[in-house]
């Protein structure tokens, strides 16, 4: 039987969290293709034992198994375009991807450039995808002579929130902005959050934004999901101006 077709079919007996993992692959099939079970489960705001457990009862083994299934279903079934059109496509949603970053809020980012070159300690999160622009945003401060501290993984992240004070600057990258992922780092942080807190995300609806003093959303979701991979040259090329701002005004 047709994969997506016994997947469809399998919908009424799956349970909520399972349920999640069935309605992201019928949405995003292609996405199987690039995606760990982690970031399968991240996406769809679900557990890796949710997915596993959804690949089990369609008789597989394990989420290599149904992976391998949904590879050769997406080969045998898609419709390929010419290398022109998709580079073509690609480009023409970048551009209008960066045109959008006239529309982001001038006086948080200009809060968020204040608090980076305020002479306190500067802690810059971001795991999975998420940390590449965290790691530019830092090695970018340590060339202007500014002061940060970086994680790119939840026990590094854990471990700094013990020396964070309120009055320094935290900055956290998800591109997805699920809460779970980060429910042990933000529970140590319930009663010391720094005032100068930032969430840089493209998502809209992040479970995170409740969390965090300031949100900056970044253009992109949407392409984010139709993309085999994350989104990520919008948030790097976001984090290049705001260390060319920095740097105009130190």
């Amino acid at each position: 039987m047709d994969i997506i077709k016994a997947i469809q079919q399998k919908a009424k007996t799956l349970s909520k969290s399972e349920l999640k993992v069935s309605d992201y692959i019928l949405k995003y099939p292609e996405h199987v293709e690039t995606f760990t079970i982690t970031k399968l489960a991240d996406r769809a705001k679900t557990s890796t034992s949710a997915v596993l457990r959804f690949c089990q009862s369609l008789g597989f083994k394990g989420y290599k198994d149904f992976r391998y299934e949904m590879i050769s279903h997406l080969r045998n079934n898609r419709h390929h375009l010419k290398t022109d059109d998709t580079q073509g496509t690609f480009l023409d949603e970048y551009s209008k991807l960066i045109e959008q970053l006239y529309k982001l809020d001038q006086t948080l980012i200009e809060k968020l450039e204040e608090a980076l070159r305020t002479p306190t300690m500067n802690y810059l999160l971001g795991v999975h995808f998420s940390a590449l622009p965290a790691k530019e945003l830092f090695l970018g401060l340590q060339d202007l002579g500014i002061v940060a501290a970086y994680a790119d993984d939840y026990i590094n992240a854990a471990h700094l929130t013990n020396t964070m004070t309120d009055d320094d600057t935290l900055v956290l990258f998800s591109i997805s902005g699920n809460k779970s992922n980060f429910k042990h780092f933000l529970a140590a942080l319930d009663n010391n959050m720094p005032q100068n807190s930032f969430l840089i995300t493209m998502n809209p609806k992040a479970d995170l934004i409740d969390s965090f003093k300031h949100t900056l959303i970044l253009p992109g979701n949407s392409f984010s999901n139709q993309s085999v991979v994350d989104a990520q040259a919008v948030p790097i090329l976001f984090v290049e101006l705001l260390l060319n701002l920095i740097h105009e005004h130190q």
